[in-house]
């Protein structure tokens, strides 16, 4: 009952949501797409002859994609309560939360500091392919199928130019980034938007490229070979045991096998995952980029430290400086990816039950709308079935993907109420050292404590 009472609360908080922030959420949607379809275009019109340039407009398409997801996002917080309150300070929130939790942060801030996860959300979980697809498609308008004409490709020709164009983008990141890095207004990191959309733009095409060129080298080297010949002898050395449903033993254990492999796992990637994530995503926007797990266990517990060794500190090497420049990314922004995600899974079983369920009723109903349009509107010539193509790719992504961020804000929302008087023993940093500066037994501390929380 649990289940169906959240399922219920969460379509209502969904609907409220969307009815009433529609016009704001649908603006930023819409205008990103458009603004991702003129630069697709005219990317495709470049074509090669125009080099880095082509892919330069296209990632530019893609950057403004996804600040618009950013900023419909970002619209809805004045319909979320907990935090909304969190923000305007009547809520009682934990003094050990972080500063960008409790107070309004400009828009081009937000954008700035999430446009990283979301790209890099968007590369991992396939997303970026089908803006990569869409590319494809505005080329073959233009070029037909004369791929060597293409503005973009994923061949392993396309590898020099996709690895100078990183170069760049990560070079020049890291140099405008110092240049502006004490400047009071906020627009003069708007280029950082750009070049760090073309830095993970230039890496998800490499690893990408990389990926094919090593699945081909697989599928000719014996160890495949081999590895094939020894799943099909497991099967024959299988007894051809009858079972239900007309089944031998090597039957099922095939069969199990491809849905394990071909339908499982991706479920569970793209149904529950992804979702589940896309909350982290929507953490990360509404305030949770410095977030820490520690962040929410009291001042106590979280006194914890080395203590410190006799002599001076240790200087940093050109070794450790290196390491620290080529993690930043991760470090900086995908890691409290990471932390948020562990603040949703506090949310508890049943909110997160409903939402996947949600989620999988909108991505089915997403599905058949576009398969139902495009049999009613796009069975005309190629150049009708073009337009009606890019008319009900736009009508999907305004409802559909507008319906899916609400839900993704008032989950969020639900569960951050509860989450944020967690109990210390969900967020407990690592245990490698025990004894604070005063020298008391910091452990024997937390476990009183947590044991007089459970008997209370």
């Amino acid at each position: 009952m649990l289940l169906i009472r959240e399922f219920d609360v969460l379509v209502h908080e969904m609907w409220r949501l969307w009815a009433r922030f529609l016009p704001q959420v649908g603006t930023w949607l819409a205008l990103g797409w458009l603004l991702q379809t003129a630069s697709n275009m005219a990317s495709a019109m470049m074509g090669a002859a125009w080099g880095p340039l082509a892919i330069i407009v296209f990632v530019l398409g893609v950057t403004a994609r996804v600040v618009s997801v950013i900023l419909a996002i970002l619209s809805l917080e004045p319909g979320l309560p907990t935090t909304r309150g969190l923000r305007a300070g009547s809520e009682a929130p934990n003094p050990s939360l972080p500063t960008t939790v409790t107070r309004t942060e400009r828009p081009l801030e937000v954008a700035l500091l999430t446009v990283g996860p979301v790209l890099g959300v968007y590369a991992v979980w396939g997303v970026v392919d089908e803006m990569i697809r869409e590319g494809f498609l505005w080329n073959t308008v233009f070029r037909r199928f004369g791929n060597d004409e293409w503005s973009i490709g994923v061949s392993a020709e396309w590898l020099p130019t996709y690895l100078a164009v990183g170069v760049a983008a990560l070079l020049l990141r890291t140099l405008w980034g110092r240049l502006v890095r004490d400047r009071t207004s906020a627009w003069w990191r708007v280029p950082l938007l750009f070049l760090e959309g073309l830095w993970v733009f230039a890496t998800f095409f490499i690893v990408l490229i990389a990926l094919r060129e090593v699945r081909i080298w697989l599928l000719g080297v014996n160890i495949w070979r081999q590895g094939q010949h020894a799943r099909h002898r497991f099967l024959e050395w299988l007894p051809e045991m009858s079972l239900p449903f007309n089944l031998t033993l090597p039957e099922a254990v095939a069969r199990f096998s491809h849905w394990l492999v071909e339908v499982f796992v991706p479920g569970v990637w793209l149904g529950i995952a992804l979702p589940l994530v896309w909350l982290a995503l929507v953490a990360i926007v509404f305030g949770w980029r410095e977030f820490r797990v520690r962040d929410l266990v009291p001042e106590r517990l979280r006194s914890r430290r080395r203590r410190p060794l006799p002599g001076a500190a240790p200087q940093p090497t050109s070794f450790s400086r290196a390491v620290q420049f080529l993690t930043e990314d991760v470090r900086m922004k995908y890691l409290p990816l990471g932390h948020a995600f562990r603040l949703i899974w506090r949310s508890g079983p049943f909110l997160l039950g409903a939402f996947l369920m949600l989620a999988a009723l909108l991505a089915a109903g997403r599905s058949a709308s576009a398969a139902l349009l495009s049999v009613t509107f796009a069975a005309g010539t190629q150049s009708d079935m073009f337009l009606a193509f890019n008319a009900i790719d736009f009508v999907v992504e305004t409802v559909f993907t507008s319906l899916a961020l609400c839900l993704y804000a008032a989950t969020f929302d639900r569960g951050l109420a509860d989450t944020i008087g967690a109990s210390s023993a969900e967020f407990e940093a690592p245990e490698d050292v025990i004894l604070d500066e005063e020298g008391h037994d910091v452990e024997r501390e937390r476990v009183e404590v947590l044991r007089h929380h459970d008997e209370h």
